[in-house]
């Protein structure tokens, strides 16, 4: 009878790991939190009591929406640690954001040519790269690459200038010029 019910549950549990890592990974940024994440979902399984569960799948997505939230608590703390050992100041997260936005055509600008207009269509513009792709007579796989290069070499920009502080899916909880930074640019 034990081994029957231990079967069952390894079954069960061999059908949710990956849908259950997969919804993890939508919601955190990397891969092997995800995996550590989906990884304390199914050990926090193994040790609670499971005789009051009726669905199985919808007490392991709750407890995996509570880790997650947990997740990014400790995250939060640890990064107002960090903000308080580098002396950043946190504005509002509206507020460093639009600060940081007066510069980003000044960065653009410094771009090489090849991403500049993708960048200022993409990004200040809001236009959706397919109507890039179509505007510029440009393949779409093309676009979406250089798009996402672009960005990677403005972050760049944005970072050799600023240490930026952000928080959970990327927002910007605050910033720090750098003392090489060229603050006229923005």
């Amino acid at each position: 009878m034990y081994q029957d019910t231990a079967r069952t549950m390894h079954s069960q549990i061999t059908q949710l790991y990956n849908p259950l890592l997969g919804y993890v990974q939508k919601r955190v940024r990397h891969k092997e939190d995800a995996e550590d994440l989906t990884q304390d979902v199914f050990l926090k399984l193994s040790a609670s009591n499971k005789e009051g569960v009726n669905n199985l799948k919808s007490w392991i997505y709750t407890v995996a929406k509570n880790t997650i939230t947990d997740y990014y608590r400790k995250k939060r703390v640890f990064k107002e640690s960090v903000a308080d050992d580098y002396g950043i100041e946190e504005p509002e997260e509206n507020e460093a954001a639009q600060e940081l936005a007066t510069c980003v055509r000044a960065y653009i600008d410094q771009l090489p040519e090849e991403y500049r207009e993708l960048m200022i269509l993409s990004e200040l513009k809001d236009m959706p790269q397919k109507e890039i792709a179509k505007q510029l007579n440009m393949n779409y796989v093309t676009v979406r690459s250089k798009i996402q290069r672009g960005r990677k070499k403005l972050r760049g920009l944005f970072e050799d200038c600023c240490v930026i502080l952000q928080g959970g899916k990327g927002s910007i909880m605050g910033y720090k010029e750098r003392n090489s930074c060229d603050s006229e640019e923005c």
